[in-house]
């Protein structure tokens, strides 16, 4: 018996049902060239020393700093708000009108939380970042949607906090 997938899909992207949907959107527009904008340099590494000395007169420690984390989104509003399908279509909408056309949308499951037994979770989503670290390699791009993400980190009652 094979055990269920750690992820509800893996797109590859640009896709063009998210494209699609995208459209069926309102206000996406507008709130995907936020997102875009406030991306752009997380996105382009190679411009961020240009960024810095056109803004800063130098390159500031920051910028190394930066140029060493992955980009990280996180979507809030209420339940039923379209954040999960924003985050989908401005992913493949950046991959799009970027270079890295070659790229995978992961959407991670609920499943990832396991049956409860002590240290699953934690092996669980260890091997959901290996899986997209791997499978971007070095010249893709892979983007990992963590859906209803507050129930992972809310996943143990005061009784289990000890494990």
């Amino acid at each position: 018996m094979s055990q269920p997938s750690i992820f509800d899909s893996e797109t590859p992207l640009p896709d063009d049902t998210l494209t699609k949907r995208a459209q069926t959107l309102l206000g996406f527009d507008a709130r995907y060239i936020i997102i875009r904008n406030q991306l752009r340099l997380l996105l382009n590494i190679g411009e961020l020393d240009a960024w810095s000395k056109k803004h800063h007169g130098e390159v500031l420690p920051l910028c190394k700093l930066v140029a060493e984390q992955y980009p990280f989104v996180i979507f809030y509003g209420d339940v039923g708000t379209g954040k999960t399908v924003m985050a989908e279509c401005a992913a493949n909408r950046l991959v799009a009108e970027g270079k890295a056309e070659d790229s995978i949308l992961f959407k991670l499951s609920n499943r990832v939380r396991g049956a409860g037994k002590v240290g699953e979770m934690g092996t669980l989503i260890a091997e959901a970042f290996s899986k997209v670290t791997h499978s971007a390699g070095k010249a893709r791009r892979a983007i990992l949607i963590i859906d209803e993400g507050d129930s992972l980190a809310s996943g143990r009652n005061q009784s289990q906090s000890h494990q």
